[in-house]
């Protein structure tokens, strides 16, 4: 407990000799493990969960206070100490074999950079280029003329297509799918089917973007789809052909930004929001999520709903919805039987 406390910058209240040999929920831990409290609701289990100790949020100390033996670690933010613990526990990830696997096809005319780890049944396209200590799991596809930086991490399933380029350090997990073709028709000159849009672009993606699962990202129409440094979006993710995501997004699960529509630095979207395409969202933006976004956000604004709005009209608006079985109750009662069966049929109340 003491060694923790030192690794987090807490302070060790109760025994600090206590071994620590594993983390858990508060609700699921068991002796020896250590636990987690950064918020009220977490706070309520802490008296009876059999955990051997926890690190805590300062704020929440007098309601985590017990008569037992136990330890906690007092810290300013339980949730940012826990980000240090968990790295001290994690194993190792399990990476491929430095070098390339025999059974993997690299072009002759690729250039691989120091300790690349390429694993079995891997391609590597003409002319690309693969950084110092970039790992492509098994079953990666990177086509030609692809730029990869230095430690990336490509899990299986992932494609690179033509002429993308990725920076320092990216993480793709399985089945991301980078620089696919946009998604762009038109009718045929007789009306009578459709005809696909040519996209001539790629994607750019800087340092330290991670991508999660079955996510994609569509080339430009003719310039660049980017991805700024440090972004970070979640599995089931469609960003579409020419937007512009900026630096420190986070874009969570089954989202969707449509066509050409730029992001601004620090946004968050939450799950399942839609975002129409030419749009623009400014810097410091929350979406919530479900939303359905179809017009413009100006800097550090919150919004929800669909369409969405400003939060505050938003929720307005659904505390309205939930009272209007009152007001229609209400009004009948005002207007007397007649005008009630007038309202329920949809007329007005006749004159005089």
């Amino acid at each position: 407990m003491a060694e923790l406390a030192q690794r987090v910058g807490g302070e060790v209240l109760g025994p600090g000799n206590s071994p620590i040999t594993g983390l858990q929920t508060v609700q699921d831990a068991s002796p020896g493990e250590l636990t987690f409290v950064g918020d009220e609701h977490h706070a309520r289990f802490w008296a009876t969960s059999r955990a051997s100790a926890a690190v805590v949020s300062k704020s929440l100390l007098k309601s985590v206070a017990s008569t037992d033996d136990r330890s906690v670690i007092v810290v300013p933010s339980a949730d940012s100490a826990m980000i240090a613990i968990l790295e001290l526990f994690a194993a190792d990830e399990e990476l491929p074999c430095v070098g390339v696997h025999p059974q993997a096809s690299v072009d002759p005319t690729a250039v691989l950079g120091a300790n690349v780890r390429i694993g079995a049944g891997a391609v590597v396209g003409p002319h690309s280029v693969i950084g110092d200590g970039t790992a492509l799991f098994p079953c990666v596809v990177v086509y030609s003329r692809v730029t990869i930086g230095s430690g990336c991490v490509l899990n299986s399933g992932v494609v690179i297509r033509e002429r993308c380029v990725l920076g320092n350090g990216v993480i793709l997990h399985g089945g991301v799918q980078i620089g696919t073709d946009g998604f762009g028709y038109r009718p045929t000159p007789d009306g009578r089917g459709l005809q696909k849009v040519p996209h001539l672009g790629n994607v750019v993606i800087e340092d330290n973007v991670e991508i999660g699962a079955n996510s994609c990202v569509d080339r430009g129409k003719f310039g660049a789809t980017t991805i700024g440094a440090g972004t970070k979006i979640d599995n089931l993710v469609q960003i579409g052909h020419n937007c512009r995501i900026g630096r420190t997004v986070v874009i969570c699960g089954l989202s969707g930004v449509a066509g050409s529509t730029s992001i601004g630095d620090g946004t968050r979207i939450g799950g399942a929001a839609g975002v129409a395409d030419h749009l623009h969202v400014g810097r410091g933006v929350s979406i919530g999520g479900r939303s359905g976004v179809m017009h413009d956000i100006p800097d550090g604004q919150t919004w929800a709903g669909y369409p969405a709005k400003d939060m505050r009209r938003a929720l307005q608006e659904v505390i309205v919805a939930r009272k209007l079985p009152e007001y229609i109750k209400h009004l009948k009662e005002v207007l007397g039987p007649e005008g009630a069966r007038h309202l329920e049929h949809g007329s007005e109340k006749p004159s005089g």
